[in-house]
């Protein structure tokens, strides 16, 4: 349009007494530029969806609602364009409270078009008379007079039923203390026929899918322990979905206004395949364990729950987040759990031993002193790309004593690659995060990190009697060319463990990523028993905070074949340039 009166212009000082005729050329001109101009103008008024007013929704309620305690923040990130959030949730409130500290007024004062409501936590008894409300009382009076206030406003409003507090009984279920609040909630929103989000059975369903170890990824964690009331952020963004998946059924007119993008994206768990075949490998998971085959042999399985352990030894054993078994390609398995000599040794394991932690000294190495232990949390995903499949899943570092806290989390991805058969390759990449705001200090110790145990047939047997022959049933080099004992706290690229299964050798070597925390790693390697440990807690201490999370990568090599030195640094020298 702006076009077209230019050019009028143009046109009408060209037509001043003494200039020329326009020409029937320009005229063309002018017309053709004109309804040119009015066709893009047109265009751009049919890019815009007037049918579509931007809504406002404002929450009301307690902590379990709020952005930094509760759902508020997750169920922002999931609108579109075409609404609005804020968040009026304030902490500590009850139906009573929220009223008489002025929240309720501001909330209409907002003159949203959506108020959702939650109440309940802290109307239950022992919260306070200036909180308290009795459910099958002056609670649901609260509630109808906010629906009836609310739509005097023009507001519709929608009640909440309370998030559940994590309460679980021996069986991995919870044991509500709000049901009769949820009750109370869904009757006065049938007897005032307002929409109804029933999010605490919707919670209580979440929690008892994922179970209690899983769901604690979701809470925030203290000096005190896991808080099983209110949500970290990863924990909002879990149990959003929930409300605005119900929302939707409820109200559908307000499709519009959430991304349903968004939507899935957010669902947790992520839908991920179970079994597949890709190539040559294959991946299956059971309630137990994550297999993968090569060829339609196992090659490694990663244990999600801790093998029984065996008749006459400590409970205090168990443990869950590690590999075992590791197979060669011939079907000789190079990894040994509850080893009678190191019952805390299993397969492929991380622990750290000397650290402390809110001045708690915490082993999560040593099992049997009953400081601490890693565990499997969750999986998070699987996947195949190019001649890869894989998995990810989160471990816990937990500090057993009471208070119970999960220190760190720590994510594995678990890639294994085709081969040509000769031999195993898998790598894991590892990152441990603090999930406290107090740093976990790993003191400096001679062992400790990413370590292998191998079978008991390659454990050096005591000597009684000088003699008795030395007997060396496997041996460990590394990149040096130095021996177990040479070895010990060396920075290596690579070490490498092999001994005679079944009367032939078989080897497994693990490749030390040089971008990894210290690299060149210092190696821990046992003079005498089949296991040895990437070690950085050698070389000092250092600690893992919000700030400052630990990264470090490893490839496995397995072959039916003793150390090939020259071929393993060629394998390291290939594998170093990738990109972690």
């Amino acid at each position: 349009m702006i076009l077209f009166f230019n050019v009028r212009n143009k046109l009408h000082t060209n037509l001043s007494p003494g200039r020329f005729m326009i020409s029937r050329v320009f005229a063309i001109t002018v017309v053709t530029l004109f309804l040119f101009d009015m066709l893009l103008a047109t265009n751009y008024c049919w890019s815009i969806d007037t049918s579509i007013k931007k809504k406002l929704f404002v929450l009301a309620g307690d902590s379990t609602v709020t952005d930094h305690a509760g759902w508020g923040i997750g169920f922002a990130e999931l609108i579109t364009d075409h609404a609005q959030c804020t968040n009026m949730a304030k902490g500590g409130s009850s139906s009573r409270s929220y009223r008489s500290a002025g929240m309720w007024d501001k909330c209409l004062a907002l003159k949203p078009d959506y108020l959702l409501i939650q109440f309940g936590h802290n109307d239950q008894p022992g919260k306070g008379p200036d909180r308290e409300s009795e459910h099958d009382g002056a609670f649901r009076d609260h509630l109808r007079r906010f629906i009836d206030e609310a739509r005097h406003a023009g507001i519709r409003p929608i009640l909440v039923t309370s998030l559940t507090r994590r309460k679980w009984n021996e069986n991995g279920l919870i044991e509500s203390s709000l049901a009769d609040y949820a009750v109370a909630t869904s009757i006065v929103a049938k007897e005032k026929q307002v929409p109804l989000i029933d999010l605490h059975q919707a919670s209580i369903q979440k929690c008892e899918q994922l179970g209690p170890t899983a769901f604690r990824a979701f809470e925030p964690m203290t000096a005190k322990g896991a808080d099983h009331t209110h949500l970290n952020l990863d924990g909002s963004r879990a149990i959003a979905p929930l409300v605005v998946s119900a929302l939707l059924q409820e109200v559908p007119e307000l499709n519009p206004y959430f991304s349903p993008e968004k939507l899935k994206a957010a669902t947790i768990p992520q839908p991920y395949q179970t079994k597949f075949t890709h190539g040559h490998l294959e991946l299956e998971e059971t309630p137990a364990t994550i297999s993968i085959l090569s060829q339609g042999k196992l090659m490694l399985a990663y244990n999600k729950q801790s093998p029984p352990v065996p008749n006459g030894m400590n409970p205090l054993y168990y443990r869950s987040g590690f590999l075992h078994p590791v197979i060669s390609p011939s079907g000789q398995t190079v990894t040994a759990t509850f080893p009678t000599d190191h019952p805390h040794q299993h397969g492929i394991f991380t622990a750290w031993v000397k650290t402390t932690w809110n001045n708690r000294d915490i082993d999560f190495w040593n099992l049997g002193g009953g400081t601490g232990r890693v565990l499997h949390q969750r999986v998070v995903s699987t996947f195949a790309d190019g001649d890869k499949v894989g998995f990810e899943v989160d471990l816990i570092h937990r500090a057993e004593e009471a208070p119970v806290v999960d220190l760190l989390q720590e994510r594995w991805k678990v890639t294994a690659i085709e081969t040509d058969g000769t031999y195993h390759v898998f790598d894991i990449d590892s990152v441990q995060q603090a999930r406290t705001d107090i740093p976990l200090m790993l003191h400096e110790y001679h062992y400790g990190g990413m370590a292998v145990r191998g079978p008991m047939a390659w454990l050096k047997p005591n000597i009684k009697s000088s003699s008795e022959p030395a007997s060396q049933p496997c041996e460990i080099v590394n990149d040096l060319g130095s021996d177990r004992i040479q070895g010990n706290h060396q920075r290596a690229k690579w070490v490498c463990m092999t001994g005679q299964l079944d009367n032939r050798p078989v080897s497994i070597a693990i490749l030390s990523h040089p971008k990894n925390f210290r690299a060149t790693q210092t190696a821990r390697i046992h003079p005498s028993k089949p296991y040895f440990v990437f070690s950085p807690c050698v070389d000092g201490q250092f600690q893992i905070d919000q700030d400052h999370p630990y990264f470090a990568s490893y490839r496995f090599l397995i072959t039916d074949s003793a150390a090939n030195p020259g071929w393993l640094t060629d394998q390291w020298n290939a594998w170093s340039t990738t990109e972690r």
